[in-house]
């Protein structure tokens, strides 16, 4: 086996696009700097659907124009402000309404009123849940995974990764 020379990287604090071309995934490292409840990590394909939410005590309703989700898919969500606050960005398992609704419970909780937009990645990659303090590697045999649009990264508060990609 010879060394792969294509292999390039990239540091993220924050959540946000970071390769906008197709290449694959071939590894990550991952790292929180405190100790609580699950700290997810999300690489994705990055392709978005966009919409609009609100939130009634901590269930908050999507609604995304011919979404294509079925219940219990996991999907990462990118929440702007509105009245009343934000949603909490992250990873959710979604309860589906119907065709351009669905649901999700947010670790928040409050209303939130508005219609302020909310933008979706479903075409999750690989993620990588953190439980302590202890970086992690995160090995993808062979030739990685196919990030046909680029690679987007959700990141949780406390949490930083090294992107392996090429």
């Amino acid at each position: 086996m010879t060394m792969q020379y294509d292999v390039k990287s990239k540091h993220m604090t924050s959540s946000g696009v970071a390769v906008n071309y197709r290449t694959r995934v071939k590894g990550a490292i991952v790292s929180a700097n405190a100790t609580a409840a699950a700290r997810h990590t999300v690489f994705a394909n990055n392709v978005t659907q966009t919409g609009t939410y609100g939130r009634s005590t901590n269930t908050v309703t999507v609604t995304i124009t011919n979404h294509g989700l079925t219940s219990g898919d996991r999907v990462w969500l990118d929440f702007s402000a509105g009245t009343g606050g934000t949603a909490t960005d992250n990873v959710y398992t979604v309860t589906v309404s119907d065709a351009n609704t669905f649901t999700v419970t947010d670790s928040a909780s409050g209303t939130i009123t508005g219609s302020p937009a909310v933008s979706m990645y479903a075409d999750i990659l690989l993620e990588a849940d953190s439980y302590n303090p202890t970086a992690f590697p995160v090995v993808v045999p062979g030739e990685g995974i196919l990030a046909k649009d680029g690679i987007f990264v959700g990141l949780v508060a406390n949490v930083t990764t090294t992107l392996f990609y090429g």
